[in-house]
């Protein structure tokens, strides 16, 4: 099963994991990536290709808050196992569940700013299954 997140929050991958001085963009960026591993990898074991991309577009295209142009990440990534983020029909119930106040690093690239920084589904974060 094949997934895809789109979020308003800055998760671009840059392999930065240690503390340096002067790439502290870097290393908050790779810890919001990394928060959005973790947080699917409590239910599932994932598989991803690609790196989070970013776009420029309206985010009430992607089930997000706003109507003005923002900066917008998008990331996919398989699970082995179907159904596993589902509920009474909705294929993204869980992750929607699991993702619900989960804080995260802000004031980095995103060009839209909430407070306090906790991802929202349908607000700041949005899922689809592409099956």
């Amino acid at each position: 099963m094949r997934y895809r997140i789109y979020t308003l929050v800055d998760i671009t991958k840059t392999g930065q994991y240690r503390n340096e001085s002067g790439r502290e963009l870097a290393r908050h960026q790779q810890q919001n990536f990394d928060t959005i591993l973790q947080t699917i990898g409590m239910r599932a074991n994932l598989n991803y290709l690609n790196s989070p991309s970013i776009r420029i577009d309206i985010p009430s295209k992607y089930k997000l808050d706003g109507d003005e142009l923002a900066n917008i990440w998008t990331f996919e990534w398989e699970v082995d196992r179907e159904d596993l983020f589902s509920h009474n029909g909705d294929d993204v119930y869980r992750l929607r569940e699991d993702f619900e106040l989960v804080p995260y690093i802000s004031e980095l690239t995103e060009t839209v700013k909430y407070d306090p920084a906790i991802f929202r589904p349908g607000v700041n974060i949005s899922f689809e299954i592409i099956r």
